[in-house]
């Protein structure tokens, strides 16, 4: 039996011109947009994606759950990761935040 994925990601395909200081606000609105915040804010996979970013949306501090974001400059991609045990919550806002993104990159 093939082993379950623990979760999922969620691609936007992007173009070569985009810079990371160009996402970091598109990020920051696309999450203000969407009634969440960023916990954190750091790099992801140094070896693999080196120079990336990485973000950690939450809707309350206190609230269990979280949605994932990396921006990869050098390979032009950008994309969420939703673990399938994440509460509902989250399930439910990370095809909104995605939508949100996709229309703020559009209108770049």
């Amino acid at each position: 039996m093939a082993k379950q994925k623990k979760s999922y990601d969620l691609e936007i395909s992007i173009g070569d011109e985009l810079t990371k200081e160009t996402m970091m606000g598109v990020v920051e609105r696309a999450a203000k947009a969407t009634g969440l915040y960023i916990s954190h804010i750091g790099g992801y996979s140094r070896v693999k994606y080196p120079n990336s970013v990485h973000w950690h949306f939450k809707r309350h501090k206190k609230e269990p759950g979280l949605i994932d974001a990396t921006f990869w400059e050098e390979g032009a991609k950008f994309w969420l990761v939703v673990r399938n045990n994440e509460p509902e919550w989250v399930h439910e806002t990370a095809p909104l935040l995605l939508k949100t993104l996709k229309e703020d990159l559009a209108g770049l």
